[in-house]
């Protein structure tokens, strides 16, 4: 995991596999860049990664819904092969390329399936 900052961007490298306890450290880093103010745009790229897991969707997931709550814009880019199609499965992958898209997510929201819902 590679941070790097410039003006009020941060974009968090990542590699590897995306599950498992070690996606605790990637939430924290991404909350706390959100919470503590030092990002207007946090950027999240997946380029390096070859597996997420659904602990590892769920954080990227949770870091959106943060950054909705905290103003910060928050993209995910980059995903390819079994992360993409993990996203798409979801039906998270355009909600979670720009936070700025209402669109899709409202196209995410609108998807899921109903769930105990009478």
């Amino acid at each position: 995991m590679t941070r790097r900052v410039g003006d009020a961007s941060i974009s968090l490298d990542l590699v590897g596999e995306l599950r498992g306890p070690d996606v605790v450290t990637l939430q924290t880093m991404i909350f706390q860049a959100i919470i503590e103010g030092l990002a207007d745009e946090l950027v999240v790229d997946l380029d390096g990664v070859d597996f997420l897991g659904a602990d590892g969707h769920q954080v990227l997931v949770s870091g959106y819904v943060v950054a909705a709550e905290y103003g910060t814009t928050y993209r995910v880019i980059n995903a390819r092969a079994q992360v993409l199609a993990t996203l798409q499965a979801n039906q998270t992958a355009d909600m979670l390329a720009d936070s700025r898209d209402l669109g899709a997510l409202l196209l995410a929201v609108l998807s899921r399936p109903a769930s105990g819902r009478a």
